[in-house]
């Protein structure tokens, strides 16, 4: 009864505000334009050949994302997993910038770090003596491609990495010792070990990379590269066609799922295999500079922290300048004067970011900490259903989410659609997930010994779980409080489709001024949303939560 009762609250959350408006996309997709089950307009959108080629691009430009994303990767997970060095913990925090870092930010630095006024086409410029950019890859797919590999590749270093450094090198000695060496001792004998962790972070980035948004959004530049999100938010907020946007969603949410499905698996084989596996002494990167292959290894690890940090760097660094008379540009606070003084529209979009972020935190907490312990510690028939229902929300995309929100909350008598709480409502279920990842694991790790023992000095269940289970998951659950909070701070898809302008938060007012060309506007907020993710990139580290 007592278990019956905790789920209650969890459940008529995710029942009200995700599988209703989910729901709402689905019955949209089936039926007709008077309400009447139909596959007319699903089998309409499969027959059209431009929806057909936004289905395929889609598809195509994920498949090539995560192959460039696991090739960027491979070696930084070995380094990684085989050595040790100075700033290997730095490398391995960097391989969390993902999660946290929004991809507004990464747009927003390739734009200025690529584009024909940017950093590298500057540089090469002055260089080579040119007069015009020789590299024009805004706007293409390649620019799309690079922007995926960019921001996913860390995903695979920190997923494979942490398989691989389990595996002991003994086996591979043993194949060297047989005459199996370079790529036929990879593929032959180190590959077939790490496959599942391999298999597993493609899959993620896969499903990252066909749930992208922002990125195509920005750098596709147009109908030409556009994909099943962009065309669903077209749709709805701009043609205003929900029905036809609800049935594109759904092929969209089909595609998700099947790959979602793939993952777990993969991810369930992946932590079977580090669980039968064991740890060794590894070598101080150190001892292999003297040979071309220690070269190569200190380029690529500060090829890596230049990767990851470019686009931060670039977008603080162009934030402090100004447009002289004479097209020349000057260092200047003027932009941060602009958001920080009076009450204006920059000023209300931090504020907006802060208040969603802070309540989001406040209600995935509890809500993602209680199906973590329900789903660790529970023995009750439907405990797999239950952790399939619960971690649905990471298989669908916001831009759907934000979709079912306008057609399942239009006809309530309050206003539902353009309100704060629809916002927050909407970052918590994205959020949650992720809160239920990293506190799970730990609940899953904590000794049965313990709670025995506390069972047997007297401790009921409520005792047992705020005195005993809940401090010893602090550090989780901190980690947990930080993702919701950096999540909700840089969530641009759902917040597009529900916003308005009293609601406008920063990631949705930099892709307002990357739209007018105000780059050193865009840079000087980007700034500022990346301060409030670098606070809680900080509390992931120092509490060493987990995700992936």
């Amino acid at each position: 009864m007592l278990l019956l009762l905790l789920l209650a609250v969890p459940v008529f959350f995710l029942l009200l505000f995700f599988y209703y408006p989910l729901g709402s996309v689905l019955v949209g997709g089936l039926s007709d334009r008077q309400g009447r089950f139909s596959l007319g307009i699903l089998l309409t959108l499969l027959a059209d050949p431009y929806y057909l080629k936004i289905i395929g691009f889609t598809v195509w430009q994920a498949i090539l994302s995560t192959l460039l994303s696991v090739l960027m990767g491979l070696p930084g997970a070995y380094l990684l997993a085989r050595y040790d060095f100075r700033g290997k913990r730095l490398i391995q925090a960097l391989t969390t910038v993902p999660f946290v870092l929004p991809s507004i930010i990464v747009v927003l630095g390739f734009v200025r770090f690529f584009g024909n006024n940017g950093i590298l086409n500057r540089f090469l410029m002055a260089l080579f003596g040119l007069e015009e950019p020789p590299l024009r890859i805004l706007y293409s797919l390649q620019a799309i491609l690079l922007a995926h590999a960019f921001y996913n590749f860390p995903i695979v270093v920190r997923v494979v990495s942490s398989l691989w450094q389990r595996i002991h090198p003994s086996t591979e000695e043993a194949a060297r010792s047989l005459g199996a060496h370079g790529l036929r001792l990879f593929w032959r004998v180190t590959l077939p070990q790490i496959l599942p962790a391999v298999l597993s972070a493609a899959a993620l980035v896969f499903i990252f990379c066909l749930l992208s948004f922002a990125i195509v959004l920005v750098l596709g530049g147009g109908p030409r590269y556009t994909t099943l999100e962009v065309e669903v938010y077209r749709l709805a907020k701009v043609s205003l066609d929900l029905k036809t946007g609800s049935a594109l969603a759904l092929i969209g949410a089909l595609i998700s799922l099947l790959f979602l499905y793939v993952y777990i698996k993969l991810q369930q084989r992946s932590s079977f295999a580090e669980q039968i596996s064991e740890d060794y002494e590894r070598p101080r990167l150190a001892s292999t500079l003297g040979s071309a292959r220690g070269a190569f290894h200190v380029v690529y690890l500060l090829l890596m922290a230049v990767v990851i940090l470019a686009p931060m760097a670039t977008v603080v660094a162009y934030s402090f300048q100004v447009r002289t008379g004479w097209g020349q540009q000057a260092i200047s606070l003027g932009w941060y004067r602009r958001i920080f003084s009076g009450g204006g529209p920059y000023l209300r979009a931090v504020a907006n970011s802060l208040f969603f972020a802070v309540a989001t935190m406040l209600l995935s907490l509890p809500l993602g900490t209680l199906l973590a312990y329900l789903g660790a510690r529970g023995r009750f028939a439907g405990s797999r259903l239950l952790e399939a229902i619960t971690m649905l929300p990471i298989g669908i995309s916001s831009i759907i989410l934000g979709l079912g929100y306008l057609k399942a909350y239009q006809q309530l008598p309050w206003k539902m659609v353009g309100s704060w709480y629809a916002i927050v409502f909407a970052h918590t279920v994205i959020a949650y997930p992720f809160v239920i990842r990293v506190a799970s694991a730990t609940f899953r790790k904590m000794k049965s010994s313990l709670s025995e023992a506390a069972r047997s000095l007297g401790a009921g269940p409520w005792r047992l779980f705020w005195h005993l289970e809940l401090p010893l998951a602090r550090s989780a659950l901190i980690t947990g409080a930080a993702f919701a909070f950096g999540i909700s701070v840089g969530e641009i898809n759902a917040s597009l489709m529900l916003y308005n302008e009293k609601l406008i938060t920063i990631p949705v007012m930099i892709y307002r001024l990357i739209g007018s060309y105000n780059f050193i506007g865009a840079c000087a907020m980007g700034s500022v949303l990346m301060l409030f993710c670098f606070l809680a990139f900080l509390i992931i580290d120092r509490a060493g939560g987990e995700v992936g």
